[in-house]
């Protein structure tokens, strides 16, 4: 039996086509993975890695070593850097305020800190640390000293301390503070008031509110030349008063004219 040559020569047509298609197929393939495995070896290559790091802010927190650990280093393709968990991770000291991680393609990543500063000694439940102004307790591998001032809570739970009015009162206070009068400050409670005692003065601060205000306001009238010893009372920031160890009342406010100044009540 002969097979007719026009269908031989279709046959023959027909695996020819069906070899260049899968030859086609073959070379897009080749193509796609050459062109993958080339982005990937860019992409991890040293012209997309990390040859500089910038860094502000870091002086006692532990960034550096975070940083470190995270991989945020000479040599580290940038792909692998994650600025959101970078930053997760440097905000997990307590030294630190805030971080902003950038990357800077092909190969430059800028770290910006800033850091937390101890406003003063506090003491709660958990005994003594030093906090920063948002109440935050900072570590220390000493006891209390002499160079800044105190606040003395022992009845506050050490997990209520970042967010009590009263010490986040006390912060704002000793913060505003002139320098010369915060050394040997101590600021305590006594039935639901603040009261210091500040360069030899007992002072009545009252409610944790206006706290900044308040320490202006005894600024100005320590400047009186009040008797050492004095009670000064600061619950209206506007109308301070004392009253002299022999009991003698003084005149009232310092700070503004008998027209402007309070009652003396303005937060109880």
């Amino acid at each position: 039996m002969t097979i007719d040559p026009r269908l031989v020569q279709r046959r023959r047509t027909v695996a020819e086509d069906k070899a260049k298609q899968n030859l086609s197929r073959l070379l897009k393939f080749l193509a796609v993975v050459v062109a993958a495995g080339s982005l990937v070896w860019l992409v991890f290559s040293p012209w997309l890695s990390i040859t500089r790091v910038d860094t502000t802010g870091i002086e006692v927190s532990s960034g550096n070593t975070v940083l470190a650990e995270r991989g945020v280093i000479a040599g580290t393709p940038m792909i692998q850097v994650s600025e959101s968990a970078t930053e997760a991770a440097l905000l997990e000291d307590p030294w630190i305020k805030t971080a902003e991680v950038d990357k800077h393609w092909p190969d430059r990543v800028t770290v910006s800190i800033v850091e937390r500063s101890p406003v003063a000694w506090t003491n709660t439940e958990s005994g003594w640390t030093r906090r920063a102004i948002d109440g935050i307790a900072l570590p220390s591998d000493s006891d209390p000293d002499n160079e800044m001032a105190r606040i003395d809570m022992p009845h506050l739970a050490d997990a209520a301390a970042e967010t009590a009015p009263d010490m986040l009162g006390a912060l704002l206070f000793i913060e505003a503070l002139p320098t010369d009068l915060r050394e040997g400050t101590i600021v305590t409670t006594n039935e639901g008031e603040l009261w210091a005692s500040v360069a030899g003065y007992q002072v009545r601060l009252g409610r944790g509110v206006e706290m900044r205000e308040k320490a202006l306001s005894l600024d100005a009238l320590l400047d009186r030349k009040i008797p050492e010893g004095s009670l000064l009372t600061l619950i209206a920031p506007t109308n301070p008063s004392y009253k002299t160890p022999e009991a003698g009342a003084g005149d009232g406010a310092g700070a503004q004219n008998d027209e402007t100044a309070g009652d003396g009540n303005g937060d109880d």
